[in-house]
């Protein structure tokens, strides 16, 4: 699993590769905008606590926040949407 965590405050962000099974279930079975403890990901990240913003599976449906749904959900997205950048004006795509 993938993480990317940004620091808003200055600015940067992080991009951590983890392979541990233990600590990739902490964010098993967690919603949008819930938080989860950073020192379960690791012993750098002590004191720190992250929130889920966004994400993506393996095929790349996204994870939006206004979308209750348990199972996948083909959006159809279109600019100024998020997890989707347009390349001409007018198009849309599902996903």
């Amino acid at each position: 699993m993938k993480l990317n965590i940004s620091f808003p405050s200055n600015g940067t962000q992080k991009l951590i590769d983890i392979e541990d099974e233990r600590k990739v279930r902490v964010f098993m079975d967690r919603r949008m905008g819930q938080e989860v403890p950073g020192d379960s990901v690791g012993d750098e990240f002590k004191g720190y606590i992250f929130k889920i913003t966004g994400g993506n599976d393996k095929q790349g449906f996204p994870m939006k926040q206004g979308v209750m749904h348990p199972t996948r959900v083909r959006l159809l997205l279109a600019d100024g949407h998020s997890c989707y950048r347009p390349r001409r004006t007018g198009e849309r795509k599902r996903k």
